[in-house]
């Protein structure tokens, strides 16, 4: 009864650290997974596996994933108030007392199990391969591969649009906003596109806008006036130059646009009250 009970407590633990994330093993970066499944997006649109439709329907649903992981681990913190304290009442409190009720039990031999033996039709689980190192799935032999074709294919927009946005999920900021500004030279206005350009370019000005990223940002939205991408950036930009009023008017249009209790409406709302919590002279 004794082990059973050690048994249980040690299960518990490692249930408590693995939610609150304090074992390595436990660790299991969903965030990692999400970046990892875009990566194989982007390379299997750059091989014709996914057409275009498909590719921005997949990436949106990744990225709306990526945004609602804090929400997920504030539930399970959430969780842990509960249910860990109803575990150990439920589980652990009751052969406490009836150890102490009634003493230790008599020793009793048990047999050790015979081994096990294969069947038919039932088969061991196998290790997971590990993914190789440079294999044909890493982004950045994509990028190579991407780069070298537009330099014999110039005019292909579609092309470069693939390239600044592999660049982007690279992080290679100044490589993106090039990429982006010849495909934005070569195919119709498109407001994703737009939207892309205009974020990779402020990121090479440290983060600071100035007119030409205005600009990008404008024909984003008379492009399409309710991308959601591009509301939140003029938001942001507004906020920046202290334009609250302007910065409540682009997310309330993200509100009106976003599905209701979308992590895109929620953090709308939260911007909407700092801004106003700004006008009135104080913050959040």
């Amino acid at each position: 009864m004794i082990i059973f009970t050690i048994v249980v407590v040690v299960i518990l633990v490692l249930v408590v650290l693995g939610l609150s994330g304090a074992l390595p093993f436990w660790r299991q970066d969903r965030g990692a997974e999400i970046s990892a499944a875009l990566r194989e997006l982007l390379l299997a649109r750059a091989e014709g596996r996914v057409d275009g439709e498909e590719f921005e329907r997949r990436q949106a649903a990744l990225h709306a994933s990526l945004m609602d992981l804090p929400q997920k681990n504030a539930t399970a913190r959430r969780y842990l108030r509960w249910a860990v304290p109803a575990l150990i009442t439920v589980i652990v409190v009751p052969p406490v007392v009836l150890y102490a009720y009634f003493g230790k039990p008599k020793e009793v031999e048990i047999a050790p199990a015979p081994a096990p033996v294969a069947s038919s039709g039932m088969r061991t689980p196998e290790p997971k391969p590990q993914p190789q190192a440079n294999s044909g799935g890493d982004l950045n032999m994509v990028v190579k591969r991407l780069a070298d074709k537009m330099a014999k294919d110039p005019d292909n927009g579609e092309g470069w649009l693939l390239l600044a946005r592999t660049y982007g999920e690279l992080r290679q900021h100044k490589e993106a906003a090039s990429a982006y500004t010849r495909a934005a030279a070569l195919l119709p206005p498109d407001a994703a596109l737009l939207a892309g350009w205009a974020d990779a370019y402020v990121m090479t000005q440290d983060r600071k806008w100035n007119d030409e990223a205005r600009a990008i940002v404008k024909r984003a939205l008379a492009a399409n006036p309710k991308h959601l991408k591009s509301l939140a950036l003029a938001g942001g930009e507004a906020f920046d130059r202290a334009d609250y009023k302007a910065a409540i008017d682009y997310w309330k249009r993200i509100k009106a646009a976003a599905p209701v209790d979308s992590m895109d409406a929620k953090l709308a709302d939260s911007n909407i009250a700092e801004a106003t919590a700004r006008m009135g002279g104080k913050k959040l």
